[in-house]
C-alpha cells in the first residue's frame, strides 16, 4: 500500500472538513413524517404524508448533525419584512432623497397653485408608463419629480442587524411596487443596488407621500413569479403573470397591482384555510431546513436554508408563495413519492455539479462561502 506524505494526508483532511456538511445526500433527507426519523426509507408507503391541504402537499428535508454543526456559526439574519416594520432598511427608488432631505418636501402653498401641473404632469407619467409597457422596459429611466429605474432600487441597511433579503419578496410604494429578483444579504450600514421587477404596471408617481420610499412589505410572490423573475428576467412576462393571478382571484385594481390580492377576501379566506393548516407544520422540529412542495402532478419547487433558525423565520413568508400557486393554478396532489426523490437526488446526487445544476432551473446564494438559500423550480 502506498503510503500517504504528510502533504498528502493533510490534503485528505482538508477535503474531508469543506465537504463535510454540505447538501449532500449523506446531510439531508426527506423526513419520515410519523416520528421524525432521520433513517433511510425501503418505501415511499411508510411515509405519513400529512402535510397535505387540498392542492398542496409539502415533503420536510431534514438535516443531520454534521451539517448543522457546519453551517452554526453561519450567522443570524433579520428579514425583510421585519426589517421594513422596524424601520431598520432605507429601500427606495434610484435618484429619490431620503427622509432627511430638504428637497423631498412639498410646499402646500405651491401644491395648490399647481394643481392643474401636477394633475398634466400625472397623465403624462401615465402616457410614459404605457408607452414603457409597449417596447418591454429593462432599465429605461422616467423623470419627473423623484427619479426612478424600473429594475433598480436602492436598499440601505441603517441598523446593526444583518438583513436577508430573498428574491420573490414583495415591496410596495416607491413609483410602483415591486418583487426583488435577486437574494441579497446587507451588512449593517451597507447600501446596494437592488434588482427588481414592477408588479404594478399602472401606476408611476408616488403615494401617500411616500418620496419614492417603499415603506409596505406584501409577502413573498407566488412561485411561478419567483421563477418568472428570476429565471426569465421579462418584465412582460412578469406583468402577464401577475394578471394572472388578479384575475383568477377577483384582485383587479386600477393599477393592476399584485398587492391588490390582500383585498380579495374570497383570496385571503381561501389563504386562512391553508395557512390553518401549514403555518405551524413544523414547529419544535429544529432539523427541519427546507421542503419540497408539490400540487397536482408537478413539483411547484424547493427551497432550502443553511440552518434550521432561518428556515423556521423565513417559513411563513415563503410558504405564501406555494399557498398562491397552488390557490391559482394548482390541483389535487396526485404525483408519486418516487418522482419527489428523484427530485432531491437530482439536486444532491453531485456536489461537483450541483451550482450548475441549480442555476439550470434555479437559484443559490452564497454567504461567507457558503450555501444560503437554495431555491428550485
Amino acid at each position: 500500500m502506498k503510503l500517504k506524505t504528510p502533504f498528502t494526508a493533510l490534503l485528505f483532511v482538508f477535503f474531508s472538513i469543506t465537504s463535510f456538511g454540505q447538501y449532500l445526500h449523506e446531510n439531508l433527507k426527506i423526513m419520515r413524517l410519523k416520528d421524525y426519523s432521520y433513517e433511510n426509507i425501503e418505501s415511499p408507503e411508510k411515509y405519513d404524508i400529512s402535510y397535505t391541504y387540498k392542492n398542496l402537499r409539502l415533503f420536510p428535508i431534514v438535516a443531520n448533525k454534521e451539517f448543522k454543526t457546519q453551517h452554526e456559526n453561519i450567522g443570524n439574519f433579520l428579514l425583510l419584512k421585519d426589517a421594513i416594520q422596524q424601520k431598520k432598511i432605507i429601500i427606495k427608488e434610484t435618484g429619490a432623497d431620503t427622509p432627511q432631505s430638504n428637497n423631498a418636501q412639498i410646499n402646500s402653498e405651491n401644491q395648490t397653485q399647481n394643481e392643474p401641473i401636477l394633475e398634466q404632469r400625472q397623465e403624462n407619467q401615465t402616457n410614459s408608463q404605457r408607452q414603457i409597457q409597449t417596447q418591454n422596459i429593462s432599465q429605461n429611466q422616467i423623470s419627473g419629480g423623484i427619479g426612478g429605474t424600473v429594475n433598480k432600487l436602492i436598499a440601505k441597511n441603517t441598523s446593526s442587524d444583518t438583513i436577508f433579503i430573498m428574491a420573490g419578496e414583495v415591496v410596495k410604494g416607491g413609483k410602483q411596487d415591486r418583487v426583488i429578483a435577486k437574494d441579497i444579504v446587507l451588512s449593517p450600514g451597507q447600501e446596494v443596488d437592488l434588482s427588481a421587477f414592477c408588479v404594478e404596471k399602472n401606476r408611476w408617481s408616488t403615494k401617500e407621500n411616500n418620496k419614492g420610499q417603499f415603506t409596505g412589505y406584501y409577502n413573498v410572490s407566488s412561485m411561478d413569479i419567483r421563477k418568472v423573475v428570476t429565471e426569465d428576467a421579462n418584465q412582460s412576462k412578469v406583468w402577464s403573470t401577475v394578471d394572472e393571478h388578479t384575475k383568477s382571484n377577483k384582485a383587479s385594481s386600477s393599477t393592476s397591482t399584485y398587492t391588490n390580492l390582500e383585498n380579495s377576501k374570497e383570496y385571503q379566506d381561501k389563504i386562512k384555510g391553508y395557512m390553518k393548516k401549514f403555518e405551524n407544520a413544523f414547529e419544535g422540529n429544529e432539523n427541519i431546513i427546507g421542503f419540497i412542495a408539490v400540487s397536482g402532478s408537478e413539483i411547484i419547487g424547493c427551497d432550502l436554508f443553511a440552518t434550521n433558525k432561518l428556515f423556521a423565520d423565513s417559513y411563513k413568508n415563503i410558504i405564501h408563495s406555494y399557498v398562491g400557486h397552488a390557490i391559482t393554478k394548482g390541483a389535487s396532489v396526485n404525483i408519486k413519492n418516487e418522482e419527489v426523490f428523484a427530485y432531491l437526488d437530482k439536486i444532491l446526487k453531485d456536489e461537483s455539479k450541483q451550482e450548475e445544476e441549480i442555476e439550470k432551473n434555479g437559484t443559490l446564494y452564497k454567504w461567507k462561502s457558503k450555501k444560503l438559500h437554495i431555491t428550485t423550480y
